[in-house]
């Protein structure tokens, strides 16, 4: 008989449609909220808190500011921690490979001017304010195997010249070599402009271009008359952000007089370039550093316990609820964070997940009158005790422990974790940055040790080369928060 075959079908299709709401109805229920543990499920739970974070103003010294991409000079008053900011730059000169002088010794060459033009990009303080500058001679060139910071000195000789009233926005349209006219807007320091009644030094400088027998003048002959520059400011109210830049250079103007025999070429203005600041960063580049000494003595003050004590702190309680990352001065935030070990604590009693964990900076709101906000800051790991950057050794050099960028080990080196700047709107910027796999090694005990307990907020790079400005955060103490998202196993 054929009816077996016809219904059992009908059956099987009963059977599963009822199995298959069954399944439905389950999947509507959390299998923890049925008490069922099903085969490779485990109860967990889900949760979101935001840990405090104490905040405090500290200060570091000896900054890195030999061959930055910026070399700074002026003298600024801080109204905010009541400090008084004095930035000196000192530079190698070296020799070009421009024509001499002395190549048109038989045409009687005649010195027109010596004029310094340094670029720049990065006004502090006031533009509109005076400016005046000095500049001088070095006691001795730079040295090769020394390694000079913002504390660093060497030491000024005669002045070439003193207290010059320069102009910050005026453009200058000039002749460089063969170029045609340009218009530039760069810093210009007249040295010597009085044909007739040269100064010392740049007839000295002239002479020596004159006596040299050689087409091209060397390094060693040049410092013979000079050593190198020193730019002092004199004035208060404004700091200046020299770059690196092509037009950057000594010109020494000169010209050959008429005459019958010359032709209309050689009647042109001539120019010898003394370098400083080479753009290209090449290893013979002329070297140069800043010095910056910030002086806090102001009375009544919190910030003067900071004057030469890099252990001591200025919590934000004390200083209006605000606290400073700056490049330059080396003000710095230190963050505790007590609810990392609340993490640890809680990851050796059941197995922590961390989901997400993010890092919140508010800045405060009409903060960058005097000071532009850096557009990043870096993490450091540090010692609460004596604000102590911690380090790591990576084969025979030992580094500064930076935070790193999610997906690499801490510490490592090259991967630095970086703040950004967001602009929510005119009153809304913070930094913010996922910690999630930091904060992960951290509850689970996998960074080395020692472990840190404070960290260090800084738009600072501390080593050779890279960016140095007086850029500054001014953040919003407390409301910087440390948010976590995470799992845990529930209790049996």
């Amino acid at each position: 008989m054929n009816w077996p075959t016809r219904l059992f079908p009908v059956r099987t299709s009963m059977a599963l449609l009822l199995t298959s709401a069954l399944f439905s109805l389950a999947s509507c229920e959390d299998t923890n909220e049925l008490g069922v543990d099903l085969p490779g499920t485990t109860p967990i739970d889900t949760a979101f808190e935001e840990f405090p974070v104490t905040a405090s103003t500290i200060r570091q010294d000896s900054l890195a500011t030999t061959q930055k991409d910026h070399f700074l000079v002026g003298q600024l008053p801080d109204g905010n921690t009541g400090g008084l900011l004095q930035a000196r730059a000192f530079l190698e000169v070296a020799a070009s490979s421009d024509s001499l002088p002395s190549q048109y010794a038989t045409q009687n060459p005649k010195l027109d001017s010596v004029v310094v033009l340094a670029n720049f990009d990065r006004v502090y303080g006031s533009a509109t304010a005076p400016l005046r500058l000095s500049v001088y001679d070095l006691q001795q060139p730079l040295d090769d195997f020394t390694t000079y910071n913002s504390t660093s000195v060497v030491g000024l000789s005669t002045p070439i010249v003193l207290d010059k009233p320069v102009k910050l926005n005026s453009p200058i349209r000039d002749r460089i070599n063969s170029l045609d006219s340009v218009t530039v807007r760069p810093l210009r320091i007249p040295l010597s402009t009085d044909t007739l009644n040269q100064t010392a030094f740049a007839r000295q400088l002239f002479a020596k271009m004159l006596s040299t027998t050689t087409v091209r003048l060397s390094d060693a002959d040049l410092r013979t008359v000079w050593k190198g520059m020193g730019l002092v400011a004199t004035t208060q109210g404004t700091a200046v952000a020299f770059n690196r830049s092509l037009l950057s250079a000594v010109y020494v103007y000169y010209h050959l007089p008429y005459g019958t025999n010359q032709s209309v070429r050689n009647r042109k203005r001539k120019v010898y370039r003394i370098l400083y600041g080479d753009p290209n960063q090449v290893a013979s580049a002329p070297r140069y550093f800043t010095n910056i000494s910030y002086t806090l003595n102001t009375p009544g003050s919190p910030f003067n316990v900071l004057q030469n004590n890099g252990q001591a702190s200025v919590p934000s309680s004390a200083s209006d609820e605000t606290v400073y990352s700056q490049d330059g001065t080396g003000l710095v935030t230190k963050l505790v964070i007590p609810g990392l070990d609340v993490l640890r604590q809680r990851q050796a009693q059941s197995n922590l997940i961390i989901n997400r964990a993010e890092l919140i900076i508010p800045v405060k709101p009409y903060s960058t009158a005097q000071f532009v906000a850096p557009s990043q800051l870096f993490i450091y790991e540090a010692n609460n005790v004596n604000n102590r950057i911690l380090l790591f050794q990576n084969g025979v050099n030992q580094l500064e422990r930076l935070v790193q960028q999610e997906g690499f080990l801490a510490p490592t080196a090259g991967r630095p974790l970086a703040l950004q700047l967001t602009e929510a709107n005119a009153t809304t910027r913070y930094y913010s940055t996922l910690l999630t796999g930091y904060v992960q090694a951290y509850a689970k005990n996998q960074l080395p040790e020692p472990s840190p307990s404070a960290f260090l907020l800084s738009p600072t790079r501390r080593r050779a080369g890279g960016e140095l400005s007086l850029d500054r955060a001014v953040i919003d103490a407390p409301n910087i928060k440390l948010r976590v998202y995470y799992s845990k196993t529930k209790a049996r």
